[in-house]
C-alpha cells in the first residue's frame, strides 16, 4: 500500500513539474513569437497614442516594409507610415519625382522593440529616373527615437538604392550614436515612402499604343493617329533617356505648331526642314526635333545633330501629349536636351533619314546629363 501511495505521488509530481515545465516553454515560445513579429503601423499608433482622425490620415500615407534592426535596436519592421519632422502626426507620402526634380526625404515613423523611431533616408541628387545607388551615407540616413529626439543614430556609413521611382528602394548601413561606448544599430532590407505609379495600360501588340493611354488621348485623336500618324522608327536611345522605339507619331492630320519645340511637322520649306516625333518610353513621353537649314534650298543629304544659333539641329523634350487640344505636345522647357554632337540624314523622298546624335541637358544645373540616339526614322508614310 505504502509503495502505492509514493507512486502516485512521484505521478503528481511529475505532472506538475511538466505542466510548469510546459507552461514555462509556451511562456517562451510566446516571448519568442512576439519578438519575432514584425511590427506594423497600428502599432506606431499604438505606442504614440495616435488620435483616431490622426490613424485615419496616417492609414493613407503607411507603407509596407521588410526592415530589420540589430545591435542597439533591435527588431523588424513590416509597415511604417509617412510623418513629419517634429512631431509624430502623420504626412503626406513621397511622390514619385519627375526627371531632373530632387529626391522626395523620406521620413518614416515605425515600432521596434516596443518603442517608436523615425527613420530619414535623404537622397542627395536629382531623379533621372534611373536605378541610384549611394555609398556615401553622411547626412543621408538617420535613426532617431520619436518621443526623445536627442537619442538618434546620425553617424551612417553603408549603402542606399534608390529604384527608378525615386520612392522605393533597399538599404543596408550601420548606424552609429555620438556617445561614448554606444554599439552600431545595422538597419536592412527594403523600404518604401510612397507608391510607384501605376503603369498605363495598353496593348502592347497595337503601335504608338503606350503614347495614347499614358496621355490619355480622345478616342477620335487616337483613331485619327491609328490611321495615319503612327509611323514605324528603328531607334536606340541610350544614356540617361534609354529604350527602344519602333513607333513615334507624326501626326500631320492636325494644324501644326510653329517654333521651338512645335509639333506635328515633317516638311522643308524654302531653306527650313523640320520633323517632329512623339513617343512614350517608360511613363514618360518625349518629343524629338529635327531641324536642318541650308541656303539657299533644303534637300536631301547630311545635317549636323549639333545645335547652334541659326539651327536648332537634334532637340530632344520631355513633355506630355494635350489631351484637351489633339494631342498637341506641350514641351517641358525645364527639361530638353540638344544636340552637341553627331548627325542626321535626310532621304530623298524627304519624309525619313538616319539619325547618330549625341545630345546634352540645356540648363546649366543638368549638363551633364547625356543621350544617345542611333537608327533610321520616318515622320510620314
Amino acid at each position: 500500500m505504502r509503495w502505492i501511495v509514493a507512486a502516485v505521488a512521484v505521478a503528481v509530481l511529475l505532472l506538475g513539474a511538466g505542466g510548469a515545465v510546459l507552461a514555462h516553454l509556451r511562456s517562451g515560445s510566446d516571448s519568442v513569437a512576439s519578438v519575432r513579429k514584425a511590427s506594423t503601423c497600428p502599432d506606431a499608433y499604438r505606442l504614440l497614442g495616435l488620435h483616431p482622425s490622426q490613424v485615419t490620415s496616417a492609414n493613407s500615407a503607411c507603407f509596407n516594409q521588410d526592415l530589420k534592426f540589430s545591435g542597439e535596436v533591435s527588431g523588424t519592421v513590416a509597415q511604417a507610415y509617412a510623418v513629419g519632422a517634429d512631431a509624430p502626426s502623420p504626412t503626406s507620402a513621397c511622390a514619385v519625382p519627375k526627371r531632373w526634380n530632387g529626391y522626395p526625404q523620406a521620413l518614416l515613423a515605425m515600432a521596434i522593440g516596443g518603442k517608436t523611431y523615425r527613420l530619414r533616408i535623404s537622397p542627395p541628387g536629382s531623379s533621372e529616373h534611373q536605378a541610384l545607388t549611394v555609398n556615401n551615407l553622411a547626412n543621408v540616413v538617420e535613426l532617431a527615437s520619436i518621443k526623445d529626439p536627442s537619442t538618434d543614430w546620425n553617424q551612417a556609413s553603408g549603402t542606399v538604392n534608390l529604384n527608378p521611382d525615386g520612392v522605393t528602394g533597399s538599404i543596408d548601413a550601420s548606424l552609429l550614436r555620438d556617445v561614448a561606448g554606444a554599439q552600431p544599430v545595422r538597419v536592412s532590407g527594403k523600404w518604401a515612402c510612397g507608391a510607384p505609379l501605376p503603369p498605363a495600360t495598353f496593348d502592347a501588340n497595337l503601335p504608338c499604343a503606350n503614347f495614347y493611354a499614358l496621355n490619355q488621348l480622345q478616342e477620335a485623336d487616337v483613331a485619327r493617329m491609328k490611321a495615319g500618324a503612327c509611323n514605324p522608327q528603328s531607334l536606340t536611345l541610350s544614356g540617361d533617356v534609354s529604350g527602344r522605339l519602333d513607333h513615334a507619331v507624326t501626326d500631320i492630320g492636325v494644324f501644326a505648331t510653329a517654333g521651338f519645340g512645335g509639333d506635328n511637322t515633317c516638311e522643308g520649306i524654302n531653306q527650313d526642314y523640320t520633323a517632329t516625333f512623339k513617343f512614350t518610353i517608360g511613363d514618360e513621353s518625349f518629343l524629338l526635333d529635327l531641324d536642318a537649314k541650308r541656303y539657299p534650298a533644303i534637300g536631301p543629304g547630311q545635317y549636323s545633330a549639333q545645335s547652334t544659333g541659326i539651327s536648332i539641329g537634334a532637340v530632344l523634350f520631355l513633355g506630355h501629349a494635350d489631351a484637351s487640344n489633339h494631342g498637341a505636345f506641350v514641351a517641358d522647357n525645364q527639361v530638353f536636351w540638344l544636340g552637341s554632337g553627331g548627325s542626321f540624314t535626310i532621304a530623298p523622298d524627304m519624309k525619313s533619314g538616319t539619325v547618330d546624335a549625341d545630345l546634352q541637358g540645356a540648363l546649366m544645373s543638368h549638363s551633364a546629363s547625356r543621350v544617345h540616339i542611333a537608327g533610321n526614322w520616318r515622320c510620314a508614310a
